[in-house]
């Protein structure tokens, strides 16, 4: 997979851009490589962009490893992730992993197919239940 990070001027969230084959072993190094943006670990909010990504052949393995990696780290909770993709088969995967973010870690994540909206999502004010 290649993996791309961009800041935005506003400062309000953190976009990484996932392109190519996803394994498990790649966002485990994207998640790490996204742990270095200032904020990010602290509760920075975040866009992952997977519309041009494969999640085709992301395993049960895959998802282990990316769970026991997050385990391991600091726990980013009380934050808004916003996840971005294309095909509907990537939607029930990530809406699983929404429902596993939000018990596990405090995350509240949602799946758009939108640029602009998973952006409005992100900069829009806080409710306090987010």
């Amino acid at each position: 997979m290649h993996f791309k990070i961009r800041t935005r001027p506003d400062g309000k969230f953190v976009e990484g851009i996932c392109r190519g084959a996803v394994t498990g072993v790649s966002m485990v190094e994207a998640i790490a490589e996204m742990r270095l943006v200032d904020g990010y670990s602290d509760g920075l909010d975040a866009l992952w962009d997977f519309r041009e990504a494969d999640l085709s052949t992301l395993s049960v393995e895959d998802m282990k490893l990316i769970l026991d990696y997050m385990e391991q780290t600091p726990k980013r909770r009380s934050v808004r992730i916003a996840v971005l993709v294309f095909k509907d088969a990537d939607f029930l995967l990530l809406k699983l992993w929404r429902a596993v973010s939000r018990s596990r870690y405090g995350q509240t994540t949602n799946v758009f197919s939108s640029h602009d909206e998973a952006c409005h999502w992100l900069e829009e004010s806080r409710t306090p239940d987010d």
